[in-house]
């Protein structure tokens, strides 16, 4: 099933829900707190923390200038290694591609900002070119949710998408349980872990020019915490010399 699942729908969804995390590190940048600890002659402990904070109308405005500005993601749908040497004449004017949708049966492709997840709708059509059962065109949504986690060995802030359910329109019976069943397993063929940032990214060197010098501003590790309507990753640094 893990063969069978590559190229699915869910990536291009994934991707398109991606970037705006991404994007972050640039532009929502905001000092959050230093915590000092003074001992005699006031030599400061370091806890210095850098948060990066992201709306969910930040999320839900990058979708919403997606889908008027540019053309809805889409990706082939592979589902059987054949699939993937099939050319356009043999499909038949059934091209196996699944698009990602804003808005399918009253359900609109968004982010959802919880206590402790973020929970996404995800909207999609597409059709596949199935030996057995000829075009398939299919519409639904699925409903997932996103974790994160902090992989310190590889410094690397990581994302773990689940779907909780899925829904699908205008599929014979026959084929729905089949298709629910690969976009299910898709999520850990493909995706799972997602990898959203590199703390190297974060790093930075800050020029001191009154002291005739610079220092290196290096990010050590990072936790998330995702409150009603905000996602904040908070950064841990250390000030090291420029050298």
């Amino acid at each position: 099933m893990k063969q069978q699942s590559r190229g699915s729908c869910i990536w291009t969804v994934i991707i398109a829900l991606t970037v705006p995390m991404l994007s972050v590190q640039v532009g929502a940048m905001s000092l959050a707190s230093t915590r000092f600890r003074t001992e005699g002659n006031f030599k400061s402990q370091l806890n210095p923390e850098v948060t990066l904070s992201v709306n969910e109308d930040f999320l839900n405005a990058f979708l919403d200038s997606m889908f008027t500005n540019l053309k809805a993601p889409s990706a082939p749908l592979a589902i059987t290694p054949g699939d993937k040497d099939r050319t356009p004449a043999e499909s038949y004017g059934c091209q196996s591609a699944i698009t990602l949708e804003r808005e399918e049966g009253g359900v609109k492709t968004s982010a959802k900002l919880e206590q402790g997840k973020i929970s996404a709708p995800l909207a999609f059509a597409g059709s596949y070119n199935s030996t057995l059962l000829g075009c398939i065109e299919f519409r639904g949504w699925a409903n997932t949710t996103w974790s994160f986690d902090f992989d310190r060995a590889r410094q690397v802030l990581l994302a773990r998408v689940q779907v909780q359910d899925i829904h699908l329109t205008n599929v014979p019976a026959l084929a729905s349980g089949s298709l629910v069943k690969i976009v299910q397993s898709a999520i850990d063929a493909r995706i799972n872990p997602l990898e959203l940032l590199k703390l190297d990214q974060l790093s930075a060197r800050l020029p001191v020019a009154p002291a005739k010098g610079a220092l290196r501003l290096r990010a050590k590790d990072v936790r998330t915490e995702i409150v009603p309507g905000s996602l904040q990753v908070h950064v841990a640094y250390e000030f090291l010399p420029d050298r």
